[in-house]
Protein backbone atom coordinates (compact mmCIF):
# COMPACT_ATOMS: atom_id res chain seq x y z
CA UNK A 1 0.00 0.00 0.00
CA UNK A 2 1.14 3.87 -0.45
CA UNK A 3 0.21 4.42 3.41
CA UNK A 4 1.89 3.98 6.71
CA UNK A 5 0.52 0.67 8.64
CA UNK A 6 -0.64 1.67 11.48
CA UNK A 7 -2.25 -1.25 12.71
CA UNK A 8 -1.33 -4.55 11.32
CA UNK A 9 -4.06 -7.73 12.32
CA UNK A 10 -2.88 -10.80 11.38
CA UNK A 11 -4.09 -14.21 11.32
CA UNK A 12 -1.95 -16.87 12.99
CA UNK A 13 -2.99 -19.76 11.35
CA UNK A 14 -3.00 -18.06 7.60
CA UNK A 15 0.90 -17.43 6.12
CA UNK A 16 1.73 -14.86 4.02
CA UNK A 17 1.43 -16.73 0.46
CA UNK A 18 4.19 -16.37 -2.64
CA UNK A 19 3.18 -17.19 -5.63
CA UNK A 20 5.68 -19.30 -8.10
CA UNK A 21 5.12 -17.26 -11.24
CA UNK A 22 6.49 -14.79 -13.59
CA UNK A 23 6.98 -11.41 -11.95
CA UNK A 24 4.58 -9.43 -14.82
CA UNK A 25 1.71 -11.95 -14.75
CA UNK A 26 0.80 -10.43 -10.98
CA UNK A 27 -1.50 -7.60 -11.09
CA UNK A 28 -0.11 -4.02 -9.64
CA UNK A 29 -3.12 -3.06 -7.81
CA UNK A 30 -4.46 0.43 -6.93
CA UNK A 31 -7.78 0.49 -5.20
CA UNK A 32 -10.37 3.18 -5.95
CA UNK A 33 -13.07 3.18 -3.23
CA UNK A 34 -15.90 6.32 -3.87
CA UNK A 35 -16.87 7.92 -0.52
CA UNK A 36 -19.78 10.78 0.51
CA UNK A 37 -20.24 11.08 4.13
CA UNK A 38 -19.55 7.75 5.43
CA UNK A 39 -17.61 8.42 8.15
CA UNK A 40 -18.59 4.90 10.24
CA UNK A 41 -17.80 2.84 6.86
CA UNK A 42 -14.34 4.01 5.40
CA UNK A 43 -12.14 2.47 8.02
CA UNK A 44 -13.72 -0.83 8.10
CA UNK A 45 -13.09 -1.37 4.36
CA UNK A 46 -9.76 0.44 4.45
CA UNK A 47 -8.79 -1.98 7.33
CA UNK A 48 -10.12 -5.04 5.64
CA UNK A 49 -8.20 -4.42 2.85
CA UNK A 50 -5.30 -4.32 4.80
CA UNK A 51 -5.76 -7.01 6.41
CA UNK A 52 -6.25 -9.09 2.91
CA UNK A 53 -3.06 -8.01 1.57
CA UNK A 54 -1.09 -9.42 4.35
CA UNK A 55 -1.32 -12.98 2.79
CA UNK A 56 0.83 -11.90 -0.16
CA UNK A 57 4.11 -11.50 -1.10
CA UNK A 58 5.27 -9.60 -3.83
CA UNK A 59 6.94 -6.29 -4.27
CA UNK A 60 3.80 -4.58 -6.02
CA UNK A 61 2.00 -2.94 -2.96
CA UNK A 62 -1.59 -2.13 -4.14
CA UNK A 63 -2.30 2.27 -3.70
CA UNK A 64 -5.94 2.87 -1.63
CA UNK A 65 -6.86 5.70 -2.85
CA UNK A 66 -10.37 7.16 -1.17
CA UNK A 67 -11.87 9.73 -3.68
CA UNK A 68 -13.99 12.01 -1.50
CA UNK A 69 -17.33 13.41 -3.04
CA UNK A 70 -17.33 16.65 -0.85
CA UNK A 71 -18.10 15.14 2.58
CA UNK A 72 -18.93 16.99 5.25
CA UNK A 73 -18.43 14.71 8.18
CA UNK A 74 -15.59 13.29 8.99
CA UNK A 75 -15.02 10.35 6.53
CA UNK A 76 -11.58 12.26 4.63
CA UNK A 77 -10.15 12.70 8.32
CA UNK A 78 -10.86 8.92 9.05
CA UNK A 79 -9.61 7.57 5.90
CA UNK A 80 -6.16 9.33 6.12
CA UNK A 81 -6.07 7.88 9.84
CA UNK A 82 -6.54 4.37 7.94
CA UNK A 83 -3.76 5.50 5.73
CA UNK A 84 -5.41 5.62 2.74
CA UNK A 85 -4.58 8.84 0.12
CA UNK A 86 -7.26 11.12 -0.53
CA UNK A 87 -8.39 12.67 -3.65
CA UNK A 88 -10.82 15.35 -2.64
CA UNK A 89 -13.71 16.90 -4.86
CA UNK A 90 -12.25 20.98 -5.01
CA UNK A 91 -14.86 23.94 -6.03
CA UNK A 92 -16.12 23.83 -9.81
CA UNK A 93 -15.37 20.18 -9.76
CA UNK A 94 -18.27 17.79 -11.06
CA UNK A 95 -20.22 16.03 -8.49
CA UNK A 96 -21.50 12.26 -8.52
CA UNK A 97 -19.56 8.88 -7.85
CA UNK A 98 -19.06 8.78 -11.88
CA UNK A 99 -16.88 11.68 -11.55
CA UNK A 100 -15.36 10.76 -7.87
CA UNK A 101 -14.11 7.61 -9.59
CA UNK A 102 -12.17 9.36 -12.82
CA UNK A 103 -10.72 11.97 -10.01
CA UNK A 104 -9.48 8.76 -8.20
CA UNK A 105 -7.87 6.80 -10.88
CA UNK A 106 -6.53 10.31 -12.27
CA UNK A 107 -4.18 10.73 -9.00
CA UNK A 108 -2.85 7.46 -9.40
CA UNK A 109 1.19 8.21 -9.67
CA UNK A 110 3.50 7.11 -12.45
CA UNK A 111 7.11 6.40 -12.60
CA UNK A 112 9.10 7.80 -15.45
CA UNK A 113 6.06 7.91 -17.26
CA UNK A 114 4.65 4.56 -16.83
CA UNK A 115 1.48 4.14 -14.81
CA UNK A 116 2.82 2.33 -11.22
CA UNK A 117 -0.67 0.31 -10.95
CA UNK A 118 -1.98 -1.94 -13.83
CA UNK A 119 -5.06 -3.04 -12.74
CA UNK A 120 -7.76 -1.04 -10.44
CA UNK A 121 -10.24 -2.28 -8.28
CA UNK A 122 -13.44 0.09 -7.68
CA UNK A 123 -15.20 -1.13 -4.33
CA UNK A 124 -17.66 0.76 -2.58
CA UNK A 125 -17.07 1.70 0.96
CA UNK A 126 -20.23 -0.69 2.30
CA UNK A 127 -18.39 -3.27 0.85
CA UNK A 128 -15.78 -5.52 3.04
CA UNK A 129 -13.86 -7.75 1.19
CA UNK A 130 -12.49 -11.38 2.92
CA UNK A 131 -9.48 -12.09 4.12
CA UNK A 132 -8.14 -14.14 1.24
CA UNK A 133 -9.29 -11.50 -1.05
CA UNK A 134 -6.31 -10.90 -2.57
CA UNK A 135 -4.60 -14.08 -2.63
CA UNK A 136 -7.74 -15.49 -5.12
CA UNK A 137 -7.57 -12.58 -6.76
CA UNK A 138 -4.29 -13.47 -7.98
CA UNK A 139 -4.49 -16.87 -8.13
CA UNK A 140 -7.52 -16.09 -10.86
CA UNK A 141 -6.15 -13.29 -12.85
CA UNK A 142 -2.52 -15.37 -13.55
CA UNK A 143 -4.42 -18.41 -14.81
CA UNK A 144 -7.44 -16.60 -16.86
CA UNK A 145 -5.55 -12.83 -17.50
CA UNK A 146 -9.06 -11.38 -17.63
CA UNK A 147 -9.99 -7.91 -18.41
CA UNK A 148 -12.16 -7.12 -16.42
CA UNK A 149 -14.80 -8.86 -13.88
CA UNK A 150 -17.14 -8.43 -10.47
CA UNK A 151 -17.30 -10.70 -7.10
CA UNK A 152 -20.03 -12.25 -5.53
CA UNK A 153 -21.78 -10.49 -3.09
CA UNK A 154 -23.21 -11.71 0.73
CA UNK A 155 -25.51 -9.09 2.68
CA UNK A 156 -24.96 -8.23 5.92
CA UNK A 157 -28.93 -8.88 6.53
CA UNK A 158 -31.03 -12.31 6.37
CA UNK A 159 -34.34 -12.70 4.11
CA UNK A 160 -35.43 -15.01 1.35
CA UNK A 161 -35.40 -11.90 -0.77
CA UNK A 162 -31.64 -10.97 0.15
CA UNK A 163 -30.49 -14.47 -0.93
CA UNK A 164 -32.72 -14.08 -4.42
CA UNK A 165 -30.70 -11.02 -5.14
CA UNK A 166 -27.10 -12.91 -4.60
CA UNK A 167 -28.25 -15.61 -6.66
CA UNK A 168 -29.04 -13.46 -9.49
CA UNK A 169 -25.93 -11.62 -8.80
CA UNK A 170 -23.32 -14.38 -9.93
CA UNK A 171 -24.57 -14.15 -13.77
CA UNK A 172 -23.21 -11.24 -15.67
CA UNK A 173 -26.02 -9.13 -17.58
CA UNK A 174 -26.97 -5.99 -17.74
CA UNK A 175 -29.86 -6.46 -15.27
CA UNK A 176 -27.30 -8.33 -12.22
CA UNK A 177 -24.27 -6.93 -13.21
CA UNK A 178 -23.05 -3.47 -11.31
CA UNK A 179 -20.42 -1.56 -9.08
CA UNK A 180 -22.07 -2.96 -5.19
CA UNK A 181 -20.21 -6.18 -6.58
CA UNK A 182 -16.64 -4.82 -6.62
CA UNK A 183 -15.08 -4.24 -10.20
CA UNK A 184 -11.62 -5.42 -10.91
CA UNK A 185 -10.50 -4.00 -14.53
CA UNK A 186 -7.03 -4.08 -15.87
CA UNK A 187 -6.01 -0.53 -17.06
CA UNK A 188 -5.63 -0.60 -20.66
CA UNK A 189 -9.00 -1.78 -20.83
CA UNK A 190 -10.21 1.56 -18.64
CA UNK A 191 -8.50 3.40 -21.43
CA UNK A 192 -9.81 1.56 -24.16
CA UNK A 193 -13.15 2.19 -23.14
CA UNK A 194 -13.16 5.93 -21.74
CA UNK A 195 -13.30 5.19 -17.86
CA UNK A 196 -16.17 5.82 -15.96
CA UNK A 197 -18.47 8.24 -18.05
CA UNK A 198 -19.54 11.90 -15.89
CA UNK A 199 -22.72 11.05 -14.46
CA UNK A 200 -23.99 11.33 -10.83
CA UNK A 201 -26.05 7.99 -11.74
CA UNK A 202 -25.48 4.71 -13.05
CA UNK A 203 -21.84 5.06 -14.25
CA UNK A 204 -21.28 1.89 -13.26
CA UNK A 205 -24.42 0.24 -15.87
CA UNK A 206 -22.92 2.82 -18.83
CA UNK A 207 -19.23 1.64 -18.38
CA UNK A 208 -20.25 -2.07 -18.36
CA UNK A 209 -22.28 -1.85 -21.33
CA UNK A 210 -18.92 -0.24 -22.81
CA UNK A 211 -17.09 -3.30 -21.67
CA UNK A 212 -19.25 -6.23 -23.09
CA UNK A 213 -18.74 -4.64 -26.27
CA UNK A 214 -15.06 -5.62 -25.90
CA UNK A 215 -14.31 -8.58 -23.53
CA UNK A 216 -16.08 -11.05 -21.50
CA UNK A 217 -16.67 -9.66 -18.14
CA UNK A 218 -15.60 -12.47 -15.79
CA UNK A 219 -17.32 -13.41 -12.52
CA UNK A 220 -14.62 -13.60 -9.73
CA UNK A 221 -14.19 -16.68 -7.24
CA UNK A 222 -14.26 -13.73 -3.99
CA UNK A 223 -17.06 -13.06 -2.13
CA UNK A 224 -17.65 -9.54 -0.59
CA UNK A 225 -19.87 -8.76 2.73
CA UNK A 226 -22.24 -6.13 1.20
CA UNK A 227 -24.25 -3.39 3.26
CA UNK A 228 -28.09 -4.03 3.05
CA UNK A 229 -28.81 -0.92 4.40
CA UNK A 230 -30.30 -0.09 0.52
CA UNK A 231 -32.65 -2.71 1.26
CA UNK A 232 -33.50 -2.22 5.02
CA UNK A 233 -34.39 1.05 4.67
CA UNK A 234 -36.83 0.78 1.61
CA UNK A 235 -37.79 -3.02 1.72
CA UNK A 236 -36.00 -5.64 -0.72
CA UNK A 237 -39.36 -5.43 -2.74
CA UNK A 238 -39.81 -1.86 -3.14
CA UNK A 239 -35.79 -1.53 -3.79
CA UNK A 240 -35.38 -4.01 -6.34
CA UNK A 241 -38.65 -2.79 -8.07
CA UNK A 242 -37.29 0.60 -7.95
CA UNK A 243 -34.10 -0.69 -9.65
CA UNK A 244 -35.83 -2.13 -12.12
CA UNK A 245 -37.59 1.01 -13.20
CA UNK A 246 -34.86 2.97 -13.32
CA UNK A 247 -32.76 0.75 -15.02
CA UNK A 248 -35.22 0.30 -17.98
CA UNK A 249 -35.99 4.37 -18.38
CA UNK A 250 -32.31 4.37 -18.75
CA UNK A 251 -31.68 1.53 -20.72
CA UNK A 252 -34.82 1.55 -22.89
CA UNK A 253 -36.14 5.06 -22.39
CA UNK A 254 -33.19 6.59 -22.65
CA UNK A 255 -33.91 8.89 -19.78
CA UNK A 256 -31.01 11.12 -18.79
CA UNK A 257 -28.84 10.05 -15.22
CA UNK A 258 -29.47 13.51 -13.53
CA UNK A 259 -33.35 13.11 -13.73
CA UNK A 260 -33.52 9.40 -13.11
CA UNK A 261 -30.75 10.64 -9.60
CA UNK A 262 -33.93 12.91 -8.53
CA UNK A 263 -36.05 9.70 -8.79
CA UNK A 264 -33.93 7.06 -6.87
CA UNK A 265 -33.31 9.50 -4.01
CA UNK A 266 -36.98 9.28 -3.16
CA UNK A 267 -37.66 6.26 -1.64
CA UNK A 268 -41.43 6.82 -2.09
CA UNK A 269 -41.72 7.53 -5.79
CA UNK A 270 -42.73 4.29 -6.51
CA UNK A 271 -46.32 5.02 -4.56
CA UNK A 272 -46.58 8.01 -6.04
CA UNK A 273 -45.78 7.00 -10.15
CA UNK A 274 -47.75 3.37 -9.78
CA UNK A 275 -49.54 3.43 -13.38
CA UNK A 276 -46.29 4.78 -15.04
CA UNK A 277 -44.45 1.32 -13.23
CA UNK A 278 -47.25 -0.44 -14.63
CA UNK A 279 -47.16 0.45 -17.72
CA UNK A 280 -43.37 0.65 -18.15
CA UNK A 281 -43.17 -3.47 -16.56
CA UNK A 282 -45.89 -4.17 -19.13
CA UNK A 283 -43.61 -2.60 -21.89
CA UNK A 284 -40.86 -4.90 -21.05
CA UNK A 285 -42.85 -7.59 -20.93
CA UNK A 286 -44.02 -7.10 -24.08
CA UNK A 287 -40.12 -6.75 -25.25
CA UNK A 288 -39.16 -10.09 -23.89
CA UNK A 289 -41.81 -11.91 -25.84
CA UNK A 290 -41.42 -10.41 -29.30
CA UNK A 291 -37.63 -11.28 -28.74
CA UNK A 292 -38.31 -14.35 -27.52
CA UNK A 293 -40.39 -15.34 -30.83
Amino acid sequence: FELQILRSPRLGHMAPTSFDRPDDAVPRLAVVIPVYNEEEMVSPCIEALRSSFELVEHKHKPRIIVSDGGSSDASVKRAREAGARVVETKSGDARGRGPCLQRGVASIAKDGGVTVSDTLLFLHVDCIVPITFFRDLEAYWVEHRPKIGFCKMRFTSEGVGLRLFEYLATFESILTTFGDQGLVVSRELYEKIGGFPDQVLLEDVEFLRRARKTCRIHPLPMTLSVSARKFDERGVITYMIQCCVILTLYVVCGASPKSLAKLYSDAYFLRRAFPLVIALLGVVLVVVVLLSL
